[in-house]
């Protein structure tokens, strides 16, 4: 009994010991199989997927996690492509399909507009303003979206101006970045100095008044000092000294109230809470409860 005990554990162990030895010998195979695959690929720029109109199709219900798939092919598309020096011709296309399997997808309106100008081939007017369209789109589906308005405005407002030479072309690139700029700065999502830069840009265009207003609407939503101080010195030169000072001295007046009253919340908030009223508990119960009870004992209605 005890010879054929170690036989069996001398046959275990065999067995054990092969099979560690197949899986590393199948290893090494993968390995060299995997990289004679690798350096058997050669580099093409290539769009492989169907038709948008059919890619909800193929996605079998499943238009999300397409989507996602899509956007995974995507990033490894643009890297191939800067690696070799390609002219990413077909970033539109991946965005256009993710677009329709998932228009929720914020994050794809941003990426082709990065990865359409930011690229090692040239860039024309024409790749910008199509960048621009699928953007614009985007911002219209999610008008909440600070950042991607921001990459919307930044872009008409300082990539297009450069390329065209017209100088009245280059002003109403900036006219339309505009609105985009001052959502983003609304919604917290633009630089500390977009608001002076804003500011500039509707001033270049003629439109003062609305330069004025926008740094007036953004001044007491501004915590820095120096951007404060900024932005005083030119409300004082859009409005006037006069008209200017008044504005800074209300706004003074409703920091020191904010101060006294709601001294935890931002000014933008105490700006919807006013003043805190003075609350009269006694008042309503003393006059309130007899004409009440009067009531129930007469016999209206």
């Amino acid at each position: 009994m005890l010879r054929w005990h170690v036989s069996k554990s001398a046959r275990t162990s065999a067995l054990i010991l092969a099979v560690l030895v197949l899986g590393l010998a199948s290893d090494h195979l993968r390995s060299r199989a995997h990289g004679a695959f690798v350096e058997s690929q050669s580099y093409e720029d290539t769009y492989y997927l169907p038709p948008n109109a059919w890619l909800r199709v193929f996605s079998l219900g499943w238009d999300e996690a397409f989507a996602d798939l899509i956007w995974m092919r995507a990033l490894i598309y643009y890297g191939d492509e800067l690696r070799h020096d390609g002219a990413v011709q077909f970033v539109f296309r991946y965005g256009e399909a993710i677009e329709t399997l998932d228009p929720n997808f914020v994050a794809i309106y941003s990426w082709v507009g990065m990865a359409s100008l930011y690229r090692p081939q040239a860039t024309t007017v024409d790749d910008i303003e199509r960048a621009v369209t699928f953007m614009r789109r985007g911002a219209e589906r999610h008008p909440n979206d600070g950042e991607l308005a921001w990459d919307l405005g930044a872009t008409l407002a300082y990539e297009l101006p450069p390329m065209v030479n017209d100088t009245e072309a280059a002003d109403r690139a900036r006219a339309r970045a505009v609105p985009f700029l001052v959502r983003a700065v609304q919604l917290g999502a633009a630089p500390r100095w977009a608001t002076m830069t804003n500011a500039a840009i509707l001033t270049r265009i003629g439109r003062t008044e609305q330069a004025a207003r926008h740094l007036e609407e953004m001044y007491d939503q501004t915590s820095d000092p120096r951007t404060r101080q900024r932005m005083a010195a030119r409300i004082r030169q859009l409005r006037g000294e006069v008209e200017g000072e008044a504005f800074l001295a209300t706004m003074r007046e409703l920091e020191a109230q904010r101060r006294a009253h709601f001294p935890y919340a931002p000014q933008g908030l105490f700006l919807l809470l006013g003043e805190r009223p003075v609350v009269d508990i006694d008042g309503p119960i003393r006059d309130g409860l007899p004409a009440a009870l009067s009531h129930l004992d007469s016999d209206e209605p």
